[in-house]
């Protein structure tokens, strides 16, 4: 292999792997946590969605299960203030998804 071609294939894994840590980046929402069962009727068992408002309408992104995302879910099916999440999104089926790393309510 001569060295051109050393330096084009090590310039495509750098591209690469960031593209890959591009798509992992946190961002932070702030939304209602509301049930996509017992208040949207979208879902067959209770899961947690936070609604986001954007204009004149509600975006919902689905929080995946894991421990920050669970901490809230208790009192989910009640109601719940507006909360903050931060997390990594990404869209599934049509369908945007939060993976959450913190959940904390929301300031004012």
């Amino acid at each position: 292999m001569n060295t051109k071609t050393v330096v084009s294939l090590f310039a495509a894994l750098l591209i690469t792997a960031s593209a890959g840590l591009a798509a992992e980046k946190e961002v932070t929402l702030v939304g209602t946590v509301q049930c996509a069962k017992c208040d949207l009727s979208q879902t067959d068992s209770c899961q947690s969605v936070l609604a986001v408002k954007r204009g004149e309408k509600d975006e919902i992104y689905y929080l995946t299960a894991n421990v920050a995302s669970k901490a809230f879910h208790d009192g989910t099916c009640s109601g719940m203030p507006k909360v903050k999440v931060t997390g990594v999104v990404k869209e599934t089926a049509g369908k945007k998804e939060i993976t959450a790393s913190k959940v904390e309510e929301a300031k004012g």
